[in-house]
């Protein structure tokens, strides 16, 4: 019997290693009932890896997940979620309306109920004029649709979908962002959705976690992710990016600030904004550099995305040169022994 709770799901301490690559290290993920979920982060950082650990298809090497109460990987969670993963492969022989009957039936439907199911989710899809047709034949687009399609055909409370939008064009991927959000607000699905255009995935979802290097960075609901960067930050370009970089460091008027992978330096403001500034152009000054570009940060979720990655890659590279500075130590130690 499926237990009451919150979340539709729950990770502790979700781990796996692939030999001595930590794919996914130590998360904790909750997904309220109801609610679109993002799942973000650059490319490796364990997101699929965390999907498959999620739907029973990859062992954690450790930690623990439940799905609406139930054990990750459960023959239970079956029956509550439906996936799409990155790259959907089919039985190229079998025509579109067969293939969702099958699946229907492999997910435990009637013949008649998935029958029924699939010519709903052609038409929901706006491929019901090719339902006669063989999927060897289907565009990257429809192939995108038809995975949608099998994933929902036994309509479950959970969708997990990897780059679901991947291959549409952007009518393509409206239409999908739309039919989600319809499914979540009208029937309470629950959706935890992986992608990389964030402009679009930022108009849909409730909550986002991002995710870099198998680590969370964060984990919030999305309105107060943007309200949380909103005002203080600033972007600051010249020609003299680590010089002007390492003067700010322990400011009194510098909250925070790190470089990106453009040379651009973001700052979070401490204090009075006029001070900060004027102190900003003397420091700009005082290092001999050229001001190439200087305004306050955006806040969508991009740029949020952006941001925090670039912290946890510094942070990470800290924890990298500290762990070089601490080895010789320790040698030398050994070698009195």
């Amino acid at each position: 019997m499926t237990e009451t709770t919150e979340y539709m799901v729950e990770t502790t301490g979700l781990t796996k290693k692939f030999g001595d690559l930590v794919a996914v290290d130590g998360i904790n993920i909750k997904i309220r009932q109801g609610a679109i979920h993002g799942f973000i982060g650059p490319n490796g950082a364990g997101k699929t890896t965390t999907m498959k650990m999620l739907i029973g298809a990859l062992k954690p090497t450790k930690g623990s997940g439940t799905i609406k109460g139930q054990k990750i990987g459960s023959l239970e969670t079956r029956k509550v979620f439906g996936f799409s993963p990155e790259h959907p492969k089919f039985y190229d022989n079998m025509k579109a309306y067969e293939y969702l009957v099958y699946m229907g039936k492999v997910s435990g439907l009637s013949s008649k109920k998935a029958g029924e199911r699939a010519k709903e989710m052609l038409e929901w899809l706006e491929l019901s004029e090719f339902a006669d047709k063989r999927l060897g034949g289907f565009s990257a687009g429809m192939r995108q649709k038809m995975s949608l399609a099998q994933a929902m055909i036994h309509e479950p409370e959970l969708l997990i979908l990897d780059e679901p939008t991947a291959n549409l064009d952007p009518a393509g991927r409206l239409s999908i962002i739309k039919k989600l959000s319809q499914l979540s607000r009208e029937k309470g699905v629950t959706v935890f959705i992986s992608s990389h255009i964030l402009s679009e995935l930022e108009k849909m979802v409730d909550e986002v976690t991002i995710i870099s290097h198998g680590r969370i960075v964060t984990e919030s609901g999305i309105k107060a992710l943007e309200a949380r960067f909103a005002g203080s930050e600033y972007l600051l370009k010249t020609s003299e990016t680590e010089r002007v970089a390492r003067s700010l460091e322990n400011r009194y008027f510098v909250h925070k600030a790190w470089v990106d992978e453009s040379d651009t330096i973001h700052i979070v403001a401490a204090g009075d904004e006029a001070v900060f500034k004027k102190k900003i152009a003397k420091v700009i000054a005082d290092n001999g550099a050229g001001l190439e570009a200087f305004g306050i940060a955006s806040n969508d979720l991009e740029q949020v995305f952006m941001k925090l990655v670039g912290e946890s890659e510094q942070k990470m590279e800290k924890e990298k040169k500290g762990f070089r500075f601490r080895l010789p130590f320790f040698r030398k130690k050994e070698g009195k022994k």
